[in-house]
């Protein structure tokens, strides 16, 4: 029986490492911090991660689509945010680090609004 117990706490251990490295932020460049100006597309106000699309002029005029990783809600509402801090069409600029592999996407860090207030990801 106590082999059994000690089986079966190893492969819950096993488990939880697992899950633990599925929410890893190895994809973005921590070294680099990247500032983009551009309008919320959509928010999406999900666990284990909320994400953020801001549309984003490139230098040609093509609109493109930055999608953003950030912690739970939860984290968020502790660093100050509620559902409603961003919607669609607001103006930002977003502070982020950018993805590794240079597509248009990353962990956001700052969002400073059109009135000058800033919400903060201290994940």
């Amino acid at each position: 029986m106590r082999r059994r117990l000690i089986a079966a706490a190893l492969v819950l251990c096993g488990l939880a490492g697992s899950a633990d490295a599925h929410h890893s932020f190895a994809m973005f460049d921590r070294t680099r911090e990247v500032l983009l100006t551009g309008e919320i597309k959509e928010v999406q106000w999900t666990n284990p991660h909320a994400w953020i699309h801001v549309n984003v002029k490139a230098a040609d005029g093509a609109i493109q689509d930055w999608a953003l990783e950030g912690g739970s809600p939860g984290i968020l509402v502790r660093n100050g945010w509620k559902r409603t801090s961003l919607k669609v069409g607001d103006p930002v600029t977003v502070l982020i680090y950018p993805m590794k592999d240079g597509s248009h996407g990353g962990s956001f860090i700052e969002f400073t609004k059109k009135d000058g207030s800033k919400l903060n990801y201290h994940g």
